[in-house]
């Protein structure tokens, strides 16, 4: 192996590892949002909350009967969003030991097709009236959904990093050449 193909694979390794490690990072600070809404509340930081609440408002209803609780105020989002968004966390958590971070092909599109299908089972049977789903069931298909869908957006993130650091390596190859 050439001296230039090593400290590419490197240079790969570490750009993935970054990225991964900024959207676990994104990711546990998006739940830490979700839990600290009602912390705030109940702590009379109002404001703060309000603001968290309001926000988080644009990816979910947060109707307080489907919403677990803390300190007696409903978290950021409801159980299933919830149940997505730790999903989301434990299944990037686990990425690591399951494929490479370099590996950017993503995995059959039938594996989230499959794991979407919980979740749709669960609120389509609750919407029509065929069962009541429970916060446990909205969280937990919502969990399997979120932990697969980790799989499907760390290797379209490295991917797009990957391709955005060479569309700047190359602008700048071409500017250093247009100047001499």
């Amino acid at each position: 192996m050439m001296q230039g193909e090593i400290e590419d694979k490197l240079a790969s390794r570490g750009k993935a590892f970054a990225v991964y490690v900024s959207l676990l990072l994104i990711s546990f600070g998006w739940l830490a949002l979700i839990v600290a809404a009602p912390m705030l509340k109940s702590e009379n930081h109002h404001l703060s909350s309000f603001v968290i609440y309001r926000s988080l408002s644009a990816v979910c209803h947060q109707m307080p009967e489907r919403s677990f609780y803390l300190h007696g105020f409903p978290l950021g989002v409801c159980a299933r969003c919830t149940g997505i968004y730790a999903g989301f966390v434990i299944g990037l958590t686990l990425y690591p030991f399951a494929r490479s971070l370099r590996r950017i092909a993503m995995p059959e599109r039938r594996w989230l097709i499959l794991a979407a299908v919980p979740a749709l089972i669960d609120f389509g049977g609750g919407f029509i009236g065929l069962f009541t789903n429970t916060f446990f069931s909205r969280a937990a298909t919502g969990g399997l959904l979120g932990a697969v869908a980790a799989f499907y957006i760390l290797p379209g993130f490295v991917s797009t990093f990957r391709d955005f650091s060479m569309e700047i390596f190359l602008w700048r190859k071409l500017i250093t050449k247009s100047r001499l």
